[in-house]
């Protein structure tokens, strides 16, 4: 069970810690428990592993990816705002 997703972002979040990669992806349908609807913004967990173009989270859910997609840089306090909704476009994210 997936989640397929397009105009989807892989954005490596900058932290003092360590970096680590979230998904920021509009919705095309949602299998797993109808927790989104068509045309949702999604901001993911983190990112355990990105296998072709499936993408499995520390949460366990898994994104299908289709399309074309971008690579950003983020700070921390940039992921609230990716999670409050806006789109790393929006947010002139560095592209990575």
């Amino acid at each position: 069970m997936k989640t397929i997703v397009r105009n989807w972002a892989l954005i490596t979040i900058v932290d003092e810690l360590s970096p680590f990669k979230v998904l920021w992806a509009v919705v095309v349908s949602d299998n797993v428990r109808n927790r989104f609807k068509e045309n949702d913004y999604l901001c993911s967990s983190r990112i355990l592993y990105i296998e072709d173009n499936l993408v499995r989270t520390h949460t366990g859910s898994c994104y299908e990816l289709i399309g074309e997609g971008s690579e950003y840089v983020a700070s921390y306090a940039q992921l609230i705002s990716l999670i409050d909704g806006l789109s790393p476009d929006v947010l002139k994210l560095e592209k990575k």
